[in-house]
C-alpha cells in the first residue's frame, strides 16, 4: 500500500491546476533527529515533498507559500525570469533525494528573484545541506551549511521575525550549530550562550537543552584545538 497521496494545487502564476505527491501523515516514521533538526526517516521522507513546483511554468515554493496569492509585480517577475527560460520538468510524482535536491534548487531561484525573507531562504539552504550530508558529499554539504549560516545571520540582523520569541530562539540556535559544523567554535559558543541566556528560552526547553549540549561540545573542541597550539 502506497504511503503517498495526490494533493491538488492551482499555480498562482499561470493558473495551471495539477496534483503533486505528499506523504501520508500516518506513514511518517522518524528514525533519528540530529541537532540541526535534520530528521532521518524510515520510509518516505516528507521533506522531499515540501516544495510544490508547477510543471508548466516552474514556480516553486514551500507548500504553504505556494498557496498564497502573488501581486501582479511578483507574477511578472516570475514570468520574466523563471517561466521565460523554463523547460518542462515534472516533480509532481514520487521523489528521491536527487529530485528533491533539484526541486529545492528551483525553489531557491524563485525565492531569490522575488527577494523573499532570508529566514525562508536559510531553511531551503539548510535542507540542501542535509541532503548532501545523506549523500556523503562533504564539500557540497559544507557549502550549503555556510550559505544557510549567512542567510540566518542576515535574517537575525535585518528581519522582523514572526512569532518573535520562539522563532528568534530557533534562528539563534541554528547560527550557533552551523558555526560549530564549520569549525567556528568560538562563534558557536557565543551563539549557544545567547540561546541559554535568552529571556524566552524557557518556552522551548528542547532548543535550550540542545544549546547546552552543543555549547559543551564546542567548548571541548575549542580547548582541544588550543591545546594543539591552534586558534579556533
Amino acid at each position: 500500500m502506497s504511503t503517498l497521496f495526490d494533493r491538488q494545487y492551482v499555480c498562482p502564476v499561470c493558473s495551471n491546476t495539477f496534483t503533486s505527491k505528499q506523504v501520508k501523515t500516518s506513514a511518517i516514521r522518524t528514525k533519528e533527529r540530529k541537532k540541526d533538526f535534520h530528521t532521518i526517516f524510515n520510509g518516505d521522507n516528507p521533506t522531499f515533498y515540501g516544495i510544490i513546483c508547477c510543471p508548466k511554468c516552474g514556480y516553486a515554493k514551500f507548500e504553504n507559500d505556494f498557496k498564497l496569492p502573488l501581486s501582479l509585480k511578483q507574477i511578472e517577475i516570475i514570468k520574466q525570469t523563471i517561466m521565460k527560460s523554463w523547460k518542462t520538468q515534472d516533480f509532481t510524482g514520487e521523489r528521491d533525494i536527487n529530485s528533491a535536491i533539484k526541486v529545492h534548487l528551483i525553489a531557491l531561484v524563485n525565492y531569490t528573484v522575488l527577494k523573499e525573507r532570508q529566514a525562508v531562504i536559510g531553511k531551503l539552504l539548510l535542507r540542501l545541506a542535509w541532503y548532501y550530508e545523506e549523500l556523503e558529499q562533504v564539500e557540497e554539504n559544507l557549502k550549503y551549511v555556510g550559505l544557510a549560516l549567512d542567510a540566518f545571520v542576515k535574517s537575525y540582523e535585518n528581519e522582523k521575525i514572526d512569532d518573535a520569541e520562539e522563532k528568534e530562539l530557533e534562528v539563534i540556535y541554528l547560527i550557533g550549530e552551523l558555526n560549530r559544523q564549520l569549525g567556528n567554535y568560538k562563534d558557536a559558543i557565543r551563539w549557544y550562550e545567547m540561546v541559554v541566556r535568552h529571556e524566552f528560552a524557557y518556552k522551548n526547553r528542547l532548543i535550550k537543552n540542545y544549546a547546552k549540549e552543543q555549547w559543551a561540545l564546542s567548548a571541548e573542541m575549542h580547548n582541544a584545538l588550543k591545546n594543539r597550539g591552534r586558534d579556533a
